[in-house]
């Protein structure tokens, strides 16, 4: 499973579309399809329901929709976290001169 999958998942749920999910995240719609269906089968749940017009959200969908979520908003905190470390000076500097 990986993040763009993740990402892909609760843009769909949101969007209500893959197509529009996969503009939104610049992917193909055959490529988000694809990352769809692999993420699936790596789940092994059914997460949409989808037919040639719509895309609706399985019960196993909507149990995983907020760990989906809180794994995003997770990552994202760490690495907010992890970036900000070392950035910006801190401190006293004292300098010398002769």
């Amino acid at each position: 499973m990986d993040i763009l999958s993740l990402r892909l998942f609760l843009r769909i749920a949101t969007l209500g579309g893959v197509s529009a999910a996969a503009q939104d995240l610049s992917l193909s719609p055959a490529s988000a399809s694809a990352r769809l269906v692999k993420l699936e089968e790596t789940l092994g749940i059914r997460l949409f329901n989808r037919t040639t017009r719509s895309v609706s959200l399985t019960t196993d969908g909507e149990a995983f929709l907020p760990y989906a979520q809180q794994m995003i908003e997770t990552l994202e905190t760490g690495l907010s976290a992890v970036k900000g470390q070392g950035v910006e000076a801190e401190g006293l500097l004292r300098i010398t001169m002769p």
